[in-house]
């Protein structure tokens, strides 16, 4: 009886031990996408693979069970992210996921390379991308470099087989992958000899076991359970099981298994087999081993050349004598180079931040920012004073235009600006330098335009003897002489306001009484030189403008229109015409002649300062013309045909009269 009480004691004692040891066991929840063979896929509704049985060895060594979860590689991180799982197998590093999760030691390292079809001869690497259709899944590492390639199409799928399924139904040119995933899909397929991979190490990349954000202690737990497995050769064995050639080996095998049954006999022979057979295995690991050495060797040189390209493109950017600043959508900055920061003097970091938290960029952007998103238009050009602080003032020359994403989307826009301070000062210089020298010029010039004015007083003076008594000569002389006298003073002081212009003085004024006034003034010139100068103008044309400039410019243009018809007026009678009208809300004049007229390159020369194609021209008339009907908000514009004459069109807003 004692003994059977002391039986009952111990199996009590053993089973309270299994039930604390199952209370203490470990459960892991681990998350794993049902269609990236061979690292990990679903087979009759249980989870298979390289990574799978990776897994259940670290779960053996760390004394813990494994639930799995089927689940995309987009929405394991999101659960992953909320501790729905603890371990996301085959997880790629990336800045991106670096927030949110840890990264265990490598598990496989491999490449994403290019698969096209075996007749494809048209798309050889990356070159030849453009304008193809690609097919590959969406958030992955091939997927964010693709993006930085214009002009290419894709094809975008949850998973790897199902981007290769879209290459293998000829709606994708080409299939942008895992290596490894797209030689085991073509294997099992039997697609081997119908496609090829033209580029196997595009990017290179390292899968790993993800776990939560500073969950420090399984991190631990799965590098330490990798390690071990490295150095006991578990990891090979389970490598070549995967990525060997499963054919060969089935079959080599299957021999072994003829062999052993039909020679049980003769095992001193078997036995000898099997150790050479042990050897050519070692041989084989130790190929495998090269290969894989000689291919992460090839992988970190491709690491370096793609950190140099990126510093290198650092490099020019901050090399630029241009300020460079992009912003995304939401009005954050995304880049900032060197010469910005010098100019906008800006001290701590700047990307990151919105806009108008840089002033310079505030100043630069405003009303521009939201136009550039509605209407995708760009800005040109532009110039801007920035006064950056008490000592410092810039001259800016600044450009804002769209910037697309690889898909042609509107994602951002690209502001540049340089320092123009300088290239002011010396324009501002040469201007001075070359208007000093036109005065000059027109100096021993200015006799050409009194001289009409002077004839008319002349001509009045010498009928003074033999009119003196008529009263009609009274009233006209007192009349036109002061106009005269007003006119030459006209011209002077329109000299002078070119080289100093004077304040605008705008005021109500009828362009009917202006027209009149000034064929008054040419009438007898123009007959003098056998040209009948006609005046046809309606009543009530009001405008508000300076009337002492519009003079200037009724004159100027008559002036002109005389002289080019000179030549014509030794042959036949012509006529000078002046129209002043209404046309809807605008009050138009029209100056006409039957001149030589211009071509279209002296017609765009025209009114160009110091422009003349008189020989004793000072080039000044339409240029001084032009500036004043700008400065009175009209517009001035040029009709001429070689050798059949020339129109010159004003056109001013009508005003209601005073």
């Amino acid at each position: 009886m004692k003994k059977l009480f002391v039986l009952a004691m111990f199996i009590l004692l053993a089973l309270q031990g299994t039930i604390v040891q199952a209370e203490e066991e470990t459960i892991f929840v681990v998350g794993y996408d049902p269609n990236f063979p061979p690292l990990h896929f679903s087979q009759d509704g249980e989870p298979v693979g390289f990574a799978v049985d990776l897994m259940e060895e670290v779960a053996l060594r760390i004394g813990a069970e494994i639930t799995y979860v089927p689940v995309p590689q987009k929405e394991a991180i999101v659960k992953l992210q909320d501790q729905q799982i603890d371990i996301l197998l085959s997880a790629y590093f990336s800045e991106k996921h670096a927030n949110i999760m840890d990264f265990s030691d490598s598990i496989l390292g491999t490449s994403i390379g290019l698969v096209v079809r075996e007749e494809d001869k048209d798309i050889e690497g990356l070159a030849q991308l453009p304008n193809a259709v690609i097919a590959l899944q969406s958030d992955t590492l091939e997927y964010e470099f693709l993006r930085n390639i214009r002009n290419v199409q894709y094809h975008v799928a949850s998973n790897q087989v199902t981007a290769l399924e879209l290459l293998f139904n000829g709606r994708a040119n080409a299939f942008v992958g895992n290596v490894t995933t797209a030689q085991y899909v073509l294997e099992e397929t039997g697609r081997e000899d119908d496609y090829k991979i033209v580029g196997s190490y595009l990017l290179p990349i390292d899968y790993t076991m993800a776990v939560q954000k500073e969950n420090y202690p399984l991190l631990s737990q799965l590098n330490s359970a990798i390690r071990e497995m490295k150095s006991d050769g578990t990891y090979s064995t389970l490598y070549e099981k995967w990525f060997e050639n499963r054919n060969d080996l089935t079959d080599r095998l299957w021999m072994v298994i003829q062999i052993i049954g039909s020679l049980l006999l003769l095992a001193i022979v078997v036995f000898f087999i099997g150790i050479r057979w042990n050897r050519q295995l070692q041989g084989e690991v130790a190929k495998k081993t090269d290969v894989l050495n000689q291919m992460n060797s090839k992988l970190q040189e491709k690491i370096e050349q793609m950190k140099n390209s990126d510093e290198f493109q650092k490099q020019i950017l901050n090399s630029s004598p241009r300020g460079i600043a992009t912003v995304n959508q939401d009005g954050m900055i995304t880049s900032f180079n060197t010469k910005a920061v010098e100019i906008s003097g800006e001290l701590g970091q700047v990307v990151g931040l919105h806009y108008e938290q840089v002033l310079l960029l505030k100043k630069l952007l405003q009303d521009r920012f939201i136009q550039v998103f509605q209407t995708k238009n760009s800005f040109l050009g532009e110039e801007a004073v920035w006064e950056r602080d008490e000592h410092s003032t810039y001259y800016l020359r600044y450009y804002v235009y769209p910037l697309y994403d690889f898909e042609k989307r509107l994602n951002g826009l690209i502001v540049t600006f340089e320092d123009i301070t300088e290239e002011r000062k010396l324009r501002l210089q040469i201007f001075e330098q070359e208007k000093n020298q036109a005065l000059s010029r027109v100096v021993a010039g200015i006799a050409h335009e009194i001289r009409n004015p002077l004839t008319s007083i002349k001509t009045f003076a010498e009928l003074i003897p033999r009119k003196y008594n008529n009263e009609r000569f009274q009233k006209e002389i007192s009349t036109y002489v002061p106009q005269e006298i007003e006119r030459v003073n006209q011209l002077i002081e329109g000299l002078i306001d070119y080289a100093k212009p004077k304040q605008l003085n705008k005021e109500l004024i009828d362009i009917s009484l202006i027209l009149k006034e000034c064929t008054i003034l040419f009438e007898r010139t123009a007959l003098n030189k056998g040209i009948s100068l006609q005046c046809e103008t309606e009543d009530e044309l009001w405008i508000e403008a300076d009337s002492n400039q519009l003079k200037q410019v009724i004159i100027n243009l008559i002036i002109n229109s005389l002289d080019a018809m000179s030549t014509e007026a030794e042959l036949r009678d012509v006529v000078l015409n002046l129209h002043a009208f209404s046309k809807g809300e605008h009050i138009v004049i029209n100056v006409s002649d039957k001149g030589e007229g211009m071509t279209e390159t002296e017609q765009l020369q025209a009114i160009e300062p110091f422009y003349t194609t008189k020989e004793k021209g000072t080039g000044l008339g339409l240029a001084i013309a032009n500036q004043y009907v700008h400065e009175n908000d009209g517009k001035l514009e040029i009709n001429s045909k070689k050798g059949k004459g020339t129109t010159i069109t004003l056109t001013f807003s009508k005003k209601n009269g005073g």
